[in-house]
């Protein structure tokens, strides 16, 4: 059946809204496998608010998400190149959060409230965090690439 010109295209709905379900679920599962007196699983939403402070220690991983954020209102407003942007700087600094995996098992440093952890290992929110951004680039970069085609979004 041929699709109705007048009518508009929610295709373009999609990619906000399976990476905000998947940044939204990432923050409901654990994350992170720390050192803390023990060790300690952290769920996505933890990290979350606390992550911030680990840029304090050189760890960056946790700007992605403002990135994430400016992508997504971006990518809303039709502003394919500026999301595209945003999620591209955003998974190369979530990307190294894959270098959190332990040094000779000793973990890697991140500052959280009044000192710093190891984090051992990596959980299956962590990754799903990735997928989030991941979603959100290749969504842009397909909106882009059509309308640089001269095909309707």
């Amino acid at each position: 059946m041929p699709k109705n010109p007048s009518s508009p295209d929610l295709s373009r709905w999609f990619v906000p809204a399976a990476s905000l379900f998947l940044f939204l679920a990432a923050c409901g599962l654990p994350c992170l496998e720390v050192e803390k007196e023990g060790r300690v699983v952290w769920y996505g939403y933890s990290v979350l608010l606390r992550g911030w402070m680990a840029v304090l220690v050189g760890q960056v991983a946790w700007l992605a998400n403002p990135l994430w954020l400016v992508g997504m209102f971006c990518f809303l407003f039709r502003r394919w190149t500026l999301s595209l942007g945003c999620a591209l700087i955003g998974l190369a600094l979530a990307a190294t959060s894959l270098l959190f995996y332990g040094w000779n098992g000793a973990g890697i440093p991140v500052g959280v409230d009044e000192g710093v952890v190891a984090v051992h290992q990596l959980r299956v929110g962590a990754y799903v965090w990735l997928s989030s951004l991941l979603v959100l680039f290749v969504g842009a970069a397909h909106l882009r690439r059509r309308v640089h085609h001269g095909q309707p979004v």
